[in-house]
Formats: structure tokens, C-alpha cells, sequence
């Protein structure tokens, strides 16, 4: 029997180890163990940051809070539909997406929705449920007393640090803010005019007691900026009579110069956009509706909460008010935190664009390339702009590697094209000594034709006193007879294309006897084209030497074959009728008293028989014979006359 030993320390780890995965366990099972129903409702549409982007962000922040939530979303486009519209035209189709959801808290974005929600008559929604808003820059705190269940964070216009921003970047002494005099507006502009008036640093000229460029006006901005608040919609509201001609001139010279002027957004609906549409530069923003949009990148810059702040703030209060059971009336409402954001991705696309405005980019391009990190925050940055060091560090590294791998790679080809050389030199000097082992004979060599004439080399023609260039009617002289075929198929070699080898039988001195050469060569198409082909000749007298002692030596074999098949058969013909012949006869001679005249007769008659059967085969015998008589003869009278030839 086994006794199983466990000391003390083994069991304190395994405590520790099962008590941290039971908090594990714990924790993971409050994360997916409640599970929660959220509507958005936005201001804007779902294009740029409202979209996509706003959605991973929540994700993001949903997962830092661990809470697990189901999100729906609703954009009510307020940029192109009014309040009213959005009423009379969507809000039956979205109560019944609320009715559907059964939400459990509702987060509103941005100044209109908020205005929508407080004004319209949606109390059956909004307040029954918890709601968190964000992004608001003035939310009606009388209208607050009436929703208790509303809380959330006050995105405050800060239009002063904006101002500087611009002023810093682009050098710009008159900044233009388009407002409307809506109830809203007048109330953002009350708050941007006290916002003014507090800092000696800027002029309040949105009642144009200066006009543009006029010497007054020069002066005045040397030191301070000049912010303008201006209307389309009802330029002369509260504006004095004495004033109003000046008014209608500014606003004519406003509206057709509008592309020379620098604007600040502090408002975006569907009314406060006629100016703006109009500037040829670009744009800052004090709030975040048109940041960061990559199909229109016309705001670069500005100074206002980003979107993660705002989501992550929601979230924050969403997760007190659903997993910790707080009630929105004791959660204050509270500030965003705000920052300075440039948006590199616009900047490029201003600068691709044709604008007779470049120069003002000379303090962005100063924060681009020195990267002031501490003051802006520059979004959509190349990682070589927003982590210089990395990036040095990494281009370091990267020329190394290079250097190593292309040394690497060099080495390699070397090693291979030395390798390489190697083979093909050791080829060429086989070959070379292959063509010289061939030349090395004086009856063998170079031999070229061009058109109509036929060269050889010095050595080969002094060897057989012969020219070293002849035509082919002289060359021909020296052909045998019987190889005029061959020779006219090598003398026409243009129509035969492809690697050929003819031999004829030349005599090139007179009674010096007829030999053998080989001519070698490739007819290609450029050969053919420019009639010139090159080749080689080579004696073969040895080769037809051997091949006529294997012809007379097949013939020798034939005849000794031909001489035992004679005497074979000539044995078997005629030695059994020669038997009976003489069997006969000594039959004859030794009985003839003995014998009767019938056994005589008998004999006498067999022996005939075989005599005639005797001479009968005798004479085929000597007709087999003959046809090979015949043949040797016509072979040695052949050989002869050959031989006499050669």
C-alpha cells in the first residue's frame, strides 16, 4: 500500500492557486452575468467618429467597466432634419424600437438631441428611464428641474483658448464665428461675449464698430485678436439703426470674401453653416461634431473634449447608476475634461488642395515637424511624426538588417556566379581542347562558304596544295563522280535547315587516290539569311578502312559458312544413292553364276536407279552452287575496279 505525502508548502499553493481562480471565476461570471439594454440617441449621423468608431469606443469602454451590454443606436441626422421633422416623421418608428429594446438607461450626445428631448413631448420615455447626456455645451438647468432622472456631463464652450490656439498656429488676427438668433444662439453668444470681455487679449467686434482693414483696425490688432459673431439668417437683429447700413456692408463683404477669412465653429445644426460652407480655409472648432471626419476633413484643429473622454465618462456614470444601483439625482452633473487635438489627416488633404493660402500652415507645419506633444495632440499621426525616437531607432535597425541580409544575399550570388564561372570555364577549355584535339590532324579543319565560294584555313590548304578559297565550279572538280548528290545538297544548304553531316570523296591532287571527308555543320536561319555557313571537315579514310575490312570480313565469314553448308549437304545427297550404287554392283559381280536372270535384272535395275538418282543429285547440288559462285565472282571483279579507283 502507497501512502500519498503532501507537505505543507504544496498545500499553500494550491490554496492560493484555487483562490485565485474563484475571484476569477467571480469576477468573470459579474461580467457576463447581468446583462443590460442601452439606447443611444445621437445628435448627427453615423459617418466619421458617431459611427463606427463611436461604437468600438463604448465597446471599449463597456469591457474597462465590465459591464455586458447590448447597444442600439439611433441617429436623428439633426444637421439636415429640425426637431419638428424628427417628430412629425421618425418618432413612431423609434418608440417602437424602444418599445422592442425595453432599454434600461438612455445616453443622449450633443446639444440638439438634448434640446429635442427636453422640449418635445416624449415624457412617457425620458423619464421613466435614467438618462446620461454628454457633449452638451449649455443645458437648460430650468428645464433639468423637470427630468430628475437626467444627469450627465456640460461640454462648456471654452472660445478664448480656441482663439489663442489659431492665433499660435496660423498667425490669424481676425476669427469669425457664425451664430444665429435662435434662443440658443443668443445664449451662446451672451456666454462667448463674457468669455471675451474677461481676457484684454481680444477685441469683441461683432457689432463692427471697426471696420475690416481700415487703419483703426490694423492698429488694434497688433496686440489683441479680433473675434466677430455674425448672423445670416437676421443680420440686423439688436443692431442700432445707426449701424445697420455699416452691418449690410460688412455682411456683403463677408459673404463674397468669405474664403479669405478664418472661421471657428461653436454651433452645428442645420442652420449655422452658411459662412463656413464658403471658407477656402480651414477651419477650428470648439466643439467635436466635424472633427476628425475623413470625407470631409475641412476642421484641422480645435480645443474640446475628444470622443473617448466623452464615451468613457457615459459609460462611467451608466455603470454606477445600472451595476452599482445609484439614482441619477445624486450623481452631479459634471465637466468634461477638454484638449487641444489637430488633425494631421485634414492638414494633408488641405495641403494637397489648390488655396492661395498655404503660408498660414507654417506654424502647423513647425508643430508637425518639432511635434509639440506637451500642448496639442495631434490625431492620425504617422507613427515616424508621433514616435520620432521608435522610428529612428527602428529605421537604425531596419538599414542594419539590410546591410546584413544584403551582404547575406551578395555573398550568396558571388558564391553561385563564381560557381557558375567556374563551370563554364572549365566547359570552354573542354571544348577548346576538344577542337584542337579535331584540328590537330592536317586533314581536318575550319571551313566556311560564302555565296559561291568555299574557304578553308591557311594550314589545311597548303597541306593539300590546294587554294585556301576557291569557288564552288573549282571546288566541284575535286568531288568523285558519285557524290555530286551530296555535294549539291551541302552547296544549297540554305533550304536545309538543322545540324547535318555529309560525307564525300574528294581527290585533291591529281593520282594522289580519292578520299573520304566528312563535312559538318548547323544551318540556322541567320545562316541562311546573311549566305554564310561555317563548319567542320574531317578525314574519315580510316573510318571507311575499317568499315571495308568489316565488309570482307562478314564476306570471308559467309563463304566458310557457304563451303560447310556444301559439304553438309553434299555428304547427305549423295552418300545414301552412292551406297545403293555399290551395294548393287557387289551383288552383281560376286553372284552372277548363282543369280537367276530375274534377281539380275532385279539389280541391274535398282542399280540404275541409283546411278540416275546419284547424277540427280549431283546437279542440284551444282545448281545451289552456282548463284554463290556468281556472286563471289561479281564481289572480287567490284573489288577490283575499286581498288583501282582509289
Amino acid at each position: 500500500m502507497r501512502v500519498l505525502r503532501i507537505n505543507s508548502s504544496s498545500v499553500f499553493v494550491a490554496l492560493v492557486l484555487m483562490a485565485i481562480i474563484l475571484c476569477g471565476c467571480d469576477e468573470h461570471r459579474r461580467y457576463v452575468g447581468k446583462m443590460h439594454h442601452i439606447v443611444v440617441f445621437h445628435s448627427w449621423s453615423d459617418e466619421g467618429d458617431e459611427g463606427e468608431t463611436f461604437s468600438k469606443t463604448m465597446d471599449e469602454a463597456l469591457e474597462y467597466h465590465r459591464m455586458y451590454a447590448t447597444v442600439h443606436h439611433i441617429y436623428l441626422d439633426m444637421a439636415s432634419h429640425t426637431p419638428d421633422e424628427i417628430d412629425k416623421t421618425f418618432w413612431d418608428s423609434y418608440a417602437d424600437s424602444l418599445k422592442a429594446w425595453k432599454p434600461e438607461l438612455i445616453l443622449i450626445n450633443d446639444d440638439p438631441a438634448m434640446q429635442w428631448m427636453m422640449r418635445g413631448k416624449h415624457d412617457d420615455v425620458f423619464k421613466e428611464l435614467p438618462v446620461v447626456f454628454a457633449g452638451v455645451n449649455s443645458p437648460d438647468l430650468e428645464w433639468l428641474q423637470d427630468y430628475m432622472n437626467v444627469t450627465g456631463f456640460v461640454d462648456r464652450l471654452e472660445v478664448p483658448k480656441t482663439c489663442e490656439m489659431i492665433t499660435k498656429l496660423t498667425g490669424e488676427k481676425t476669427i469669425i464665428i457664425e451664430l444665429d438668433n435662435y434662443p440658443h444662439d443668443r445664449f451662446l453668444r451672451e456666454l462667448i461675449k463674457d468669455d471675451l470681455a474677461a481676457d484684454s487679449g481680444f477685441i469683441d467686434n461683432s457689432d463692427f464698430h471697426l471696420e475690416l482693414g481700415s487703419p483703426e483696425y490694423e492698429e488694434a490688432i497688433k496686440n489683441q485678436t479680433c473675434v466677430m459673431m455674425v448672423s445670416c439668417q437676421n443680420p440686423l437683429l439688436d443692431i442700432e439703426p445707426s449701424r445697420k447700413e455699416k452691418t449690410i456692408k460688412m455682411m456683403k463683404n463677408l459673404m463674397k470674401n468669405a474664403h479669405d477669412y478664418t472661421f471657428l465653429q461653436v454651433k452645428f445644426d442645420v442652420y449655422s453653416n452658411t459662412l463656413q460652407t464658403r471658407g477656402g480655409r480651414p477651419m477650428f472648432t470648439c466643439i467635436r461634431e466635424q472633427f476628425n471626419q475623413p470625407d470631409n476633413p475641412r476642421i484641422i484643429g480645435g480645443y474640446f473634449t475628444d470622443l473617448r473622454t466623452q464615451v468613457f465618462d457615459q459609460i462611467q456614470y451608466a455603470a454606477a447608476i445600472l451595476e452599482d444601483g445609484q439614482t441619477p439625482d445624486a450623481i452631479p452633473i459634471s465637466l468634461h475634461s477638454k484638449e487641444h487635438l489637430i488633425d494631421h489627416n485634414a492638414i494633408a488633404a488641405f495641403n494637397h488642395q489648390e488655396s492661395r493660402h498655404l503660408d498660414m500652415l507654417g506654424g502647423l507645419r513647425e508643430i508637425l515637424v518639432e511635434g509639440w506633444g506637451e500642448e496639442y495632440n495631434i490625431v492620425n499621426t504617422p507613427f515616424y511624426l508621433k514616435n520620432r525616437r521608435y522610428w529612428i531607432v527602428g529605421v537604425v535597425l531596419f538599414i542594419i538588417a539590410f546591410c546584413i541580409v544584403t551582404s547575406w544575399v551578395v555573398k550568396f550570388i558571388n558564391k553561385r556566379v563564381t560557381a557558375y564561372r567556374e563551370k563554364l570555364t572549365e566547359e570552354m577549355d573542354e571544348a577548346l581542347n576538344f577542337r584542337r584535339n579535331i584540328l590537330s590532324d592536317a586533314d581536318s579543319a575550319v571551313w566556311k562558304f560564302t555565296h559561291n565560294s568555299v574557304q578553308f584555313t591557311s594550314e589545311f590548304a597548303k597541306t593539300h596544295g590546294i587554294k585556301r578559297r576557291m569557288k564552288f565550279s573549282v571546288f566541284e572538280k575535286h568531288i568523285h563522280p558519285d557524290y555530286m548528290k551530296e555535294w549539291n545538297r551541302l552547296k544549297n544548304y540554305r533550304t536545309d535547315l538543322g545540324r547535318r553531316r555529309l560525307r564525300l570523296q574528294i581527290e585533291f591532287q591529281r593520282g594522289s587516290g580519292w578520299h573520304w571527308y566528312d563535312f559538318i555543320y548547323n544551318v540556322t536561319t541567320e545562316a541562311s539569311f546573311r549566305w554564310e555557313l561555317n563548319g567542320l571537315i574531317i578525314s574519315t579514310d580510316e573510318v571507311m578502312t575499317q568499315k571495308q575490312q568489316l565488309m570482307d570480313a562478314v564476306k570471308d565469314a559467309k563463304e566458310v559458312e557457304l563451303k560447310e553448308k556444301f559439304l553438309a549437304n553434299f555428304r547427305h545427297v549423295l552418300q545414301e544413292p552412292l551406297q545403293t550404287v555399290l551395294r548393287n554392283a557387289r551383288k552383281i559381280i560376286s553372284g552372277t553364276e548363282q543369280q537367276t536372270e530375274e534377281q539380275q535384272e532385279q539389280y541391274n535395275k535398282e542399280l540404275h536407279q541409283g546411278a540416275t538418282e546419284l547424277i540427280g543429285n549431283i546437279d542440284a547440288l551444282v545448281a545451289e552452287v552456282q548463284p554463290i559462285v556468281n556472286t563471289a565472282d561479281a564481289s572480287s571483279t567490284l573489288g577490283t575496279e575499286t581498288t583501282g579507283l582509289i
